[in-house]
């Protein structure tokens, strides 16, 4: 069993690239502070952690995506933890490459008294955006897929329930800054390449819904495994300009609905200090179409983390 755990893992993974639809469509707030599928509390013993998320995906057009970050979770109190993230993106595809910052999440995560099996806590935070989702490639307006960011200030809130196997949360992200400063119309570039990119000049997103829930499967000494479904429903039709049309929002169709995705995840606990994880999903049901370039046909993030 210890040495079949990793290989499942990544059998499911590799599974995955079979999926050709969209999934995912995660603006950040599935895996930050309780939303996130977690290691054991048993290897948790530090009050604070440093973590390296190396974040690997294939989106629209088969755009490779490689978003690094670096999280700092502090736990100040039995009900009090904070939580800081800082990410970057890199994308390659057929209209370009382009590399960025992309946001900084900071989040607070409040857990009342509680003495029944099953755990409590309430998640509060920010997205902020470290550019207006405008990076460019040789000075042409590149589309959402590669961007870094979304570029708008967005906030977020949910409630988390656990016990010993199972987690159930809920959580919605909300734009508040509005329009992004995208200027992507494919008519720019005059290429096939670019006529599968949903226009976004001028776009506006609209916010999300989450709803997730995955089952601890028992492991042996220092495994953890974890599977699940995330659910995110979009909230409206987004929408963008085209000025040669009207310079009034034309909406998206297509872009409000549901996701569903297949979810797994696993950790090593190395020693009391370090630890080492692996995650990652795939599509199971789509909306049908995704400007703010989220889609992704799989997913999978290796994780380090420090505890001190």
């Amino acid at each position: 069993m210890r040495f079949s755990l990793p290989f499942l893992i990544i059998g499911c993974l590799l599974s995955a690239n079979h999926a050709y639809s969209q999934g995912c469509s995660d603006a950040g707030f599935c895996t930050i502070g309780s939303m996130k599928l977690q290691e054991t509390d048993s290897i948790q013993v530090k009050r604070q952690k440093l973590s390296l998320l190396l974040g690997n995906g294939v989106g629209d057009e088969n755009v490779y995506v490689f978003s690094p970050g670096i999280q700092y979770d502090n736990n100040l109190s039995p009900h009090w933890a904070v939580q800081a993230r800082l990410t970057t993106n890199y994308a390659n595809g057929n209209l370009g490459k382009a590399a960025g910052l992309g946001d900084v999440f900071l989040t607070g995560i409040y857990t009342p008294v509680n003495n029944s099996k099953w755990k409590l806590s309430f998640l509060f935070g920010t997205k902020l955006p470290l550019n207006s989702g405008d990076v460019r490639a040789e000075n042409k307006p590149l589309p959402m897929q590669y961007q870094s960011s979304l570029g708008t200030i967005d906030v977020i809130s949910g409630i988390t329930i656990t016990n010993t196997k199972w987690l159930f949360a809920t959580a919605i992200q909300q734009p508040v800054s509005g329009i992004n400063r995208n200027t992507f119309l494919p008519d720019y570039w005059q290429t096939p390449e670019a006529d599968n990119y949903p226009p976004t000049n001028g776009f506006n997103r609209k916010g999300d819904i989450l709803l997730r829930v995955a089952y601890t499967i028992s492991t042996p000494e220092k495994w953890k495994l974890i599977v699940g479904l995330l659910s995110i429903y979009h909230l409206g039709q987004d929408t963008y300009v085209d000025g040669n049309i009207s310079n009034n929002p034309i909406k998206i169709v297509g872009s409000q609905g549901l996701t569903l995705n297949g979810t797994v995840a696993t950790w090593y606990k190395i020693n009391t200090r370090f630890t080492v994880g692996l995650s990652g999903g795939t599509p199971l049901i789509v909306r049908d179409i995704r400007p703010d370039g989220l889609t992704r046909k799989i997913v999978v993030t290796p994780e380090l983390i420090l505890h001190f």
